[in-house]
């Protein structure tokens, strides 16, 4: 019961503050769009040079000793700031580029990994990408696209009332104190996501070691 009232809430959340998500996604996959064309056009000495460490690297990888708790560190390191940069972009009223452009840096993030994956790999590169790659960022996506909606309609809120200064006092604390509790539940659903990335995809990338039978390249 509880959970399908707060599913309601987000469908209504995002009924409200449609044009919101829709920016948000646009800008996220433009920045998909361009990490890509930015793999396909780069110099053939650039990318033999990336591919080429970016081979070693992975035919270095000692599967049966990776330190899980040091790559769940490393998930929070990765995305955590990213969320309380748009919570506190939200509580201002000149936030809602930087936002924007947090979106497009995280697509461009996305779009240039999985790109370049497929590139060195080829249909290993595939693989790698569904297994590996999608898992978590099937959570982290929505969790940004909500993040950003929800800061955007906050600044938007506050551009309407000229500022904090101009809500009743008293209702200051009213307000943000929601807008937090949904960046809240936003981390909450992160470690999902960090868990799969620590735990589950070192798992799945010796699953494709061993079902290939030799190491990358």
């Amino acid at each position: 019961m509880k959970n399908r009232k707060t599913f309601g809430i987000l469908v209504t959340h995002i009924q409200r503050n449609l044009f919101l998500y829709v920016i948000s996604l646009l800008f996220l996959c433009i920045g998909i769009v361009l990490g890509v064309y930015t793999v396909k056009y780069m110099g053939e000495v650039e990318k033999d040079s990336l591919i080429s460490y970016f081979l070693n690297f992975t035919q270095n990888i000692d599967l049966s000793s990776v330190d899980k708790k040091h790559i769940f560190l490393q998930a929070i390191k990765n995305n955590i700031p990213i969320i309380i940069g748009i919570w506190f972009l939200g509580l201002s009223m000149l936030g809602i580029p930087i936002i924007l452009f947090i979106d497009l840096i995280k697509g461009f993030t996305i779009g240039f990994t999985t790109s370049f994956v497929i590139n060195g790999l080829g249909t290993k590169g595939i693989l790698i990408n569904i297994l590996t790659i999608f898992p978590q960022n099937v959570i982290y996506i929505p969790c940004i696209i909500i993040a950003s909606a929800t800061a955007m309609e906050f600044s938007l809120m506050l551009l309407k009332y000229n500022g904090f200064k101009n809500i009743n006092k008293n209702n200051n604390l009213i307000k943000v104190l929601p807008y937090s509790t949904i960046f809240l539940f936003i981390f909450g659903f992160m470690i999902l996501g960090f868990l799969l990335e620590s735990y589950i995809t070192p798992s799945m990338l010796k699953l494709i070691v061993s079902s290939t039978g030799c190491a990358f390249g």
